[in-house]
């Protein structure tokens, strides 16, 4: 049986999720998301390493959830969270299936590349929702299975608040 490793890059799974959140508040949500990834992974057999960009810190620090298949680490010195998936990504064996999440392009590609799993933070946050067993979770990760897929709508680009601007500039008369 083949295992399975999450790669997700936090502050883009955060984003998604909260897109008004200010700085703050989003800091205080990294223990939140830690949290639903473990129950999450761990129903589902799996791990996984959650990266977050870790601004000012001088070196990248790791730790282990105490009792959960998941690793949290802070991007640091001359790492962005960005960085730190691609290598991670890099250093999985063969046996390992891997799923990137991120909204980076360059990371979709390094996942392209590599031919690993992608989804976008939106299609986690779904999973995170729904729970193993949900036809919604079911349908996020077949989307994810697809290698070849780049989030190409602008809806797995933007943050909800800038795709209505832009639905509003386009649906305005004259």
């Amino acid at each position: 049986m083949t295992r399975t490793v999450y790669i997700v890059d936090g502050y883009n799974v955060l984003h998604a999720l909260f897109p008004a959140a200010d700085r703050e508040e989003l800091f205080a949500r990294r223990e939140w998301l830690a949290d639903r990834l473990a129950n999450h992974v761990a129903l589902l057999g799996a791990s996984a390493l959650l990266v977050f960009d870790g601004p000012g810190t001088a070196t990248t620090s790791s730790r282990p959830i105490a009792r959960s298949p998941v690793e949290v680490c802070f991007a640091g010195g001359r790492f962005t969270a960005d960085t730190l998936i691609a290598r991670r990504i890099a250093e999985q064996p063969a046996d390992i299936s891997v799923v990137v999440v991120s909204a980076d392009a360059e990371v979709q590609r390094t996942a392209a590349r590599a031919g690993v799993r992608r989804m976008t933070p939106r299609e986690l946050g779904l999973e995170l929702a729904a729970g193993p067993g949900d036809e919604r979770s079911t349908q996020a990760l077949d989307s994810a299975r697809d290698v070849n897929r780049m989030p190409s709508r602008l809806e797995d680009k933007v943050d909800p608040e800038t795709l209505r601007r832009l639905r509003d500039l386009r649906d305005k008369p004259g």
